[in-house]
């Protein structure tokens, strides 16, 4: 494993390129005033990154034994969180704790599930053996809708199991060590040791980083440890917001976000851009630059 302690492009490195070269997508400076001054009233009600929430998920599930425990578990959830949408109104749903869970809440309420009925999911000795049919059963859902894209989470799973065992004896503890408290190494860190959280794409002939999961891990682990022991980290600020397909739907409606007459109508007829497009990239690149901009506002 190649120890990362600087990284050649940044994801607000990237998004700025994106952002200026960008032609199908462009951010509106009046809609960025305009959201932003709505979060602000908000303020009292926000999530922001200024003390973590110290308490843990609503779905953490019984059973887990101490802090190694819990970053696994994280580790786990965050090596798949993936595409939960689908086609049609059925979605794939969890029934956990008598009440019924859709999406990312799905995954985590599957896990949870798992690991009360003593199946050590969290551990990378135990999922990166599963078969398919195991993983399958983890994730049954109460509708004929399955978890999208089984056997790519089981190929992650496997993946990152390996490299785990390989350079850091197993433990996910040790790579989070060796970026000695540094949010955005880490997330670099991911990045270049597992191939399934290399988030990046091409974009005018250059490459451009966008590291959704990647940044997702250390600020779950900075809010599920309180930034305290495994998440404490003296720069979580300079994570970026995690470029999925949720935040730049609410950026379009606040008209933060424009979209090209071409490009609305190919999301109106229900086109799925491909990954890595012009179009899904600048989409990406935007929203994490409209995010920024609306910071300091």
């Amino acid at each position: 494993m190649n120890i990362i302690h600087s990284s050649s492009i940044s994801v607000l490195e990237s998004a700025k390129a994106i952002a200026a070269g960008s032609r199908h997508v462009t951010i509106s400076s009046e809609g960025v005033n305009s959201v932003a001054t709505k979060l602000s009233e908000l303020e009292e009600n926000a999530i922001g990154l200024g003390e973590p929430e110290g308490s843990p998920s609503l779905l953490e599930p019984v059973g887990l034994s101490g802090d190694e425990d819990l970053l696994n578990w994280i580790f786990f959830l965050d090596t798949l969180n993936f595409c939960f949408w689908s086609d049609e109104p059925t979605l794939f749903t969890v029934r956990y704790r008598n009440k019924f869970w859709t999406g990312y809440r799905a995954l985590e309420a599957a896990a949870s599930r798992a690991i009360e009925a003593g199946t050590p999911l969290h551990r990378p000795s135990y999922f990166g053996h599963m078969s398919l049919a195991q993983l399958e059963e983890v994730f049954r859902s109460e509708t004929h809708v399955p978890i999208p894209l089984l056997e790519q989470r089981l190929h992650c799973l496997h993946e990152v199991a390996s490299v785990l065992q390989e350079h850091c004896g197993g433990k996910v503890s040790r790579l989070v060590e060796i970026c000695d408290k540094d949010a955005v190494r880490l997330a670099h860190q991911l990045a270049a040791s597992f191939p399934c959280f290399r988030d990046q794409a091409t974009y005018d002939g250059q490459t451009v980083v966008f590291l959704k999961r990647a940044q997702i891990f250390p600020a779950d682990l900075w809010n599920r440890f309180g930034g305290t022991r495994y998440g404490e980290f003296r720069n979580i600020g300079d994570l970026t917001m995690f470029a999925d397909y949720r935040v730049p739907q609410t950026l379009q409606y606040f008209g933060v976000l424009h979209y090209s007459k071409q490009l609305l109508s190919r999301l109106r007829d229900g086109v799925e851009l491909p990954q890595g497009c012009t179009e899904e990239v600048e989409i990406r690149g935007c929203s994490i630059w409209a995010v920024e901009a609306s910071r300091p506002c």
